[in-house]
């Protein structure tokens, strides 16, 4: 990984370790068992990290309507209609993807579009950025939900003009009904792990960065069955529950299959939903975005967090979210912290030589850009674009960047990301020269957010994200080297197998 050069053809694994590379010519291979060989055909990379997924969700949502390819509200409620109509009465009916962006209608849905539909269910459908989700009026009865209710602090609940709930629930008001939807059983959410990591394993992928809220005890029962190593990311709300099952919680306390990871706490909302905060409004109009905490008590939090020793990652896509989480930061910084700043989707030149000054871990998903392209420059004017998705700048002021997916928000193969970081393109190849193009990373620069990036964000640099003597033995086989093949055959790359600590947990040909 220092070089595209830097090949060997042979590595000797021991105790999940290499503790071998040898170029051909230097190997004798009398000196091995035959027994103890493995000849792998392909090209053999670092295994791949996704440093900012949602596991858990990822497989959860294998359960749910899956709205990302629906054109208009029309065809929203024909899917819900069908899966409302293989449910027994009464039953929560919930989908996920729907994004108004794509619909004929142009608006959001709302909770008359989806009182159309019948069985007497309740009825919830997260946005496709899941900062915003619609109900039905069973829904908002349930939740208790009507004109005399407020606003909770850092959310919004829309109103017509008259002051009744449309059904739209945005940020921390999603809560008012989310937590009334019934919990999974444990059977579930183990059938859901097995399910999640396949596919991850699938994709290449041998380590996570997950954030699963309240999943932690799930994870620990689940240990001795993971074929990836996890690191896992507490949110900040539940970190009462997790002391009561891990009192001495914190950053690092586990081992190289589960360890705990970075706190999450969050700044603003999304862009697609116009909840990030920005500094200033959105393009005609008065609406800045929301910031889920106020500044004083975004600050209390993050300092006392620190001083419990916990690394923090903070959620935050609009340049106001990073301002004043920089803000906060500043007031913890300290040489090799390594707090994270979460999606950095809307920057300013400012912000990024403090992110550089303050040691700023810049956590990106390139994959974003598939949906994203195609509205953010109208949200947000062209004046700010410069800025936006400015993952090349990032790199040029010396900032540690990962690179994630978000999944089950976008795709978790990373050889998408990969690919979206090369060519800042589509997957269908547009636009053909690339979305802001001088924003584009070298193959070597986009790989190294999978792999070493992420390795850095979780302390794990000299341990895993590369192929040398004494690392982890987590690597994957793939069809094609990404260092001699065209940026337009990155998403057709296979992974051929992939081994977590020298052991093989995934081949395509079985």
């Amino acid at each position: 990984m220092d070089t595209p050069n830097d090949c060997y053809q042979i590595m000797i694994v021991d105790n999940g370790r290499i503790v071998s590379l040898f170029k051909e010519q230097e190997f004798q291979a009398k000196n091995l068992n035959e027994d103890s060989v493995t000849k792998l055909q392909g090209f053999v990379f670092p295994g791949f990290i996704d440093s900012h997924i949602h596991m858990v969700s990822y497989a959860k949502y294998m359960d749910y309507v899956d709205l990302q390819s629906v054109q208009s509200i029309e065809e929203l409620v024909e899917k819900v209609t069908e899966k409302a109509s293989n449910s027994q009465a009464g039953d929560w009916i919930i989908g996920v993807g729907w994004n108004q962006e794509k619909f004929q209608e142009h608006r959001y849905p709302c909770k008359e579009d989806l009182d159309k539909i019948p069985g007497n269910h309740p009825i919830m459908l997260n946005r496709v950025c899941t900062h915003i989700l619609v109900c039905n009026s069973i829904v908002l009865k349930i939740g208790g939900i009507s004109k005399l209710t407020r606003n909770p602090v850092g959310g919004v609940i829309d109103k017509d003009k008259n002051g009744n709930p449309t059904g739209i629930l945005r940020e921390t008001a999603m809560d008012l009904i989310k937590n009334l939807i019934p919990k999974p059983s444990f059977e579930d959410q183990i059938r859901w792990l097995k399910t999640a990591q396949t596919a991850l394993n699938s994709y290449g992928i041998t380590s996570i960065h997950t954030l699963d809220e309240d999943c932690y005890p799930i994870y620990q029962k689940f240990k001795e069955n993971l074929t990836l190593r996890v690191y896992f990311c507490p949110k900040y709300k539940e970190l009462d529950k997790l002391y009561k099952i891990e009192p001495g919680a914190r950053t690092g306390l586990g081992d190289d299959m589960l360890r705990l990871g970075r706190l999450k706490v969050f700044a603003d909302g999304s862009l697609g939903a116009q909840t990030a905060a920005l500094r200033e409004p959105y393009e005609h109009s008065q609406n800045y975005g929301i910031s889920t905490h106020p500044k004083k008590e975004l600050m209390h939090i993050i300092i006392e967090m620190d001083k419990l020793g916990w690394q923090i990652e903070t959620h935050a896509i609009g340049d106001k979210a990073a301002e004043i989480t920089l803000d906060c930061y500043e007031t913890i910084y300290k040489h090799n912290y390594r707090p994270v700043l979460n999606h950095c989707q809307i920057l300013g030149e400012d912000l990024i030589q403090r992110m550089a000054d303050l040691e700023i871990i810049a956590s990106i998903q390139p994959i974003f850009i598939e949906q994203d392209m195609d509205f953010v420059e109208k949200f947000i004017g062209i004046q700010r674009m410069t800025y936006a998705y400015a993952w090349k700048s990032l790199l040029n002021y010396g900032i540690h960047c990962s690179g994630g997916s978000d999944a089950p928000v976008d795709s978790p193969n990373p050889l998408f990301g990969i690919y979206a970081a090369v060519t800042r393109q589509k997957l269908v190849g547009y636009p053909e020269n690339g979305w802001i193009p001088k924003q584009k990373l070298s193959m070597g620069e986009a790989l190294h957010l999978f792999t070493t990036g992420a390795a850095y964000a979780e302390y794990q640099e000299h341990q895993k994200g590369a192929l040398k003597l004494g690392y982890l033995a987590d690597f994957v086989l793939l069809d094609k080297d990404l260092f001699h093949i065209s940026p337009v055959e990155i998403p057709s790359v296979k992974v051929l197998k992939t081994f977590v600590g020298g052991k093989e947990v995934f081949s395509r040909s079985k």
